[in-house]
């Protein structure tokens, strides 16, 4: 009888190491702190947080830890006064009402917005610094120049300029 070869092990592959955020403590530890301030107040936050969620459990890529600290803190500033109303008028007068919803969900479209076009104007400003920084070294360099003359720069092109005619048979 001829034994039969066996295949080589397949190595499993390990999952990348994720981004760890503290999304789920937070969520679970902020809900709970709703609750015991109010049913209501509760029920507002898990309506009116719901752009944050989504975004906790869909986000991906580099920097999501990051992305959902800025919505997420936009939104819940939305959210908050609401959650007091809900405490004084009750959960359901505050969410029959159309414009507080749009509110806190617009409160979330702002994070998304910071997150978006913040890098932008971020590049643009911090461009506009290096500008004046090269304006200022190239006054500073032509103010070295004019008290030193071009010597102090070092260059050789100078030097090649005023020997250009020495030792040259025409």
């Amino acid at each position: 009888m001829s034994k039969k070869k066996k295949a080589p092990a397949v190595r499993r592959r390990r999952r990348p190491q994720r981004e760890m955020s503290g999304f789920a403590p937070m969520l679970v530890v902020g809900f709970a702190g709703a609750a015991l301030y109010s049913l209501g107040s509760a029920i507002i936050m898990a309506l009116g947080i719901a752009p944050t969620i989504v975004l906790g459990f869909t986000g991906k890529g580099e920097f999501k830890a990051e992305r959902l600290q800025c919505v997420g803190f936009c939104n819940l500033a939305g959210v908050l006064p609401f959650m007091y109303q809900a405490k004084l008028r009750g959960w359901e007068a505050v969410v029959g009402d159309a414009i507080n919803i749009v509110l806190m969900f617009g409160s979330a479209a702002i994070g998304y917005a910071l997150v978006y076009v913040g890098p932008m104007v971020a590049a643009f400003v911090l461009q506009g610094l290096n500008e004046d920084r090269l304006k200022k070294i190239g006054q500073q360099r032509q103010s070295l120049v004019d008290l030193w003359s071009h010597e102090v720069l070092g260059d050789r092109e100078e030097e090649q300029k005023q020997n250009a005619g020495k030792g040259f048979i025409r």
